[in-house]
C-alpha cells in the first residue's frame, strides 16, 4: 500500500453550494488558491472526479482521492502538511485531464491555470469468448496493444501506425489464463484494464 502524506481536509465532505460558476476551460470544475496553504474546488454539476497530487521534485504520488459530486459542491484542502515546493494536481473527469501547478512558498499556495488534455478511453467488451477493443479518440500516431496474463506473461503485442481509431477483436476461448490485462499505449498516454477470461 502506498504511503501518502496525510493532507487534512478543512471540509471533510462535499456540501451544496448553489450558484457556483465554472471555469469554461475545465468543463465544470474550478480550482483556486485560498488564504494561506489551502486550495478550494468548485463543481457546478454532478460528476465523478479522480484527484491526485504529485511532488514534482521526486515525481512521487503523495495523495489521491475519488470524489462523487451529486450536484453543485465545493471542497477545501488544507496543504499545511506539505513543505515548500512544487506540486502537480491532476483532476480527471470523464475524458478530460486538468493539470494544475501548485507552488507552496511563504506560507501560501499558488495555483496555475489548468493545462487541459483530452484523454483517450479505449472500450473493452467481452461477449462469450470474444473481446472487442475499440478506440476512437487517440492522437494520430502509433498505438501499441499488449495483452498479458495474471503472471505478466506477454500473450500478444502489436503496434498500429497512423491510427486515431482502432477496432480489434480477440478470441480468448483457447487461453488457459484466468485473467487477461489489455494495455493500450500511445506516445502520451497509457490505459490498462483486466478482464476475467473464464
Amino acid at each position: 500500500m502506498k504511503n501518502f502524506i496525510k493532507i487534512s481536509l478543512v471540509v471533510a465532505a462535499l456540501f451544496a453550494a448553489p450558484g457556483v460558476k465554472a471555469n469554461d476551460e475545465v468543463s465544470t470544475l474550478k480550482v483556486k488558491a485560498e488564504n494561506n496553504k489551502s486550495i478550494r474546488f468548485f463543481i457546478d454539476e454532478a460528476k465523478d472526479i479522480e484527484l491526485t497530487i504529485n511532488d514534482v521534485a521526486d515525481n512521487k504520488l503523495i495523495y489521491e482521492e475519488s470524489i462523487h459530486a451529486s450536484g453543485a459542491s465545493t471542497k477545501t484542502y488544507d496543504l499545511n502538511a506539505l513543505p515548500n515546493g512544487e506540486y502537480v494536481l491532476n483532476v480527471t473527469s470523464g475524458s478530460q485531464l486538468a493539470q494544475y501547478q501548485i507552488v507552496i512558498a511563504d506560507n501560501k499556495a499558488q495555483v496555475s491555470s489548468p493545462k487541459i488534455t483530452e484523454l483517450f478511453k479505449p472500450v473493452l467488451k467481452k461477449d462469450s469468448s470474444m473481446v472487442t477493443l475499440s478506440l476512437d479518440n487517440a492522437d494520430k500516431g502509433p498505438i501499441e496493444v499488449e495483452i498479458v496474463n495474471e503472471y505478466n506473461d506477454q500473450l500478444y503485442k502489436a503496434t498500429f501506425t497512423d491510427k486515431s481509431k482502432l477496432t480489434k477483436k480477440f478470441n480468448i476461448s483457447s487461453t488457459p489464463s484466468k485473467e487477461l490485462t489489455f494495455i493500450v499505449k500511445t506516445s502520451k498516454q497509457q490505459f490498462s484494464k483486466t478482464i476475467e477470461s473464464r
